[in-house]
């Protein structure tokens, strides 16, 4: 296993269960994410995956150095140990591959959510991205996606934001958009952050995408 985890389920699982797997900012943790979504007890089962390499006081999933290696190599890169960790943790914990797929990530965790979500369509529901930012390479690529629904998004960027300013939000929402891909953009009045308004904007979406996908 390449990657720590936490994992929270519901008394009861089946096919139409959600999963959603959590991806941190650098130099936090796999607690930095773990309430976000919901409090209390979950009706949908939640992984926490901790980056492998050290930062700061805590971890990342890759070092933003593109000097060495392209960005598209870096990500795709990690893109595949994340499929592999989650091959495994699946089997491990008993998931289905039929359980819907959704990502929430901040900030380096937002650019792997929606990456994942990107290139693989026909695998992830949606993703939560959480100030963030589109990988550059995907401005050549061509999103092609054969199911139905296609996966849907929610994005959520600081107005005022130093690291990612917020028009890389906004052209998350536009690049979404004229891919043919549902996008529900919000920016509120703080940095590179999270408020409390975004909180409660992002657990209306899950619970609305998790309870229509478990209809299906």
């Amino acid at each position: 296993m390449t990657y720590l985890y936490q994992i929270s389920k519901p008394g009861k699982t089946d096919p139409s269960t959600p999963v959603l797997v959590t991806l941190h900012g650098m130099g936090t943790d796999y607690h930095d994410l773990a309430s976000i979504a919901a409090d209390g007890e979950k009706n949908f089962v939640q992984i926490n995956i901790q980056g492998d390499l050290t930062f700061s006081s805590g971890y990342t999933y890759y070092i933003p150095d593109f000097t060495a290696q392209s960005e598209k190599r870096v990500i795709t890169g990690t893109m595949a140990k994340l499929e592999h960790a989650l091959a495994d943790i699946y089997q491990k914990e008993g998931l289905s591959s039929r359980q819907p797929l959704f990502f929430l990530g901040f900030s380096q965790g937002a650019i792997l959510s929606l990456s994942y979500a990107l290139l693989h369509p026909d695998t992830a529901a949606g993703a939560v991205v959480l100030s963030g930012r589109l990988p550059d390479f995907f401005q050549s690529e061509t999103i092609t996606c054969s199911q139905e629904p296609k996966p849907a998004f929610f994005i959520g960027h600081g107005r005022f934001d130093p690291l990612f300013p917020v028009e890389k939000g906004r052209s998350i929402d536009r690049f979404l958009r004229e891919s043919g891909l549902d996008a529900d953009y919000h920016d509120y009045p703080t940095g590179h952050s999270v408020t409390e308004t975004e909180v409660d904007d992002l657990r209306n979406w899950i619970a609305d995408h998790f309870h229509s996908r478990k209809k299906q």
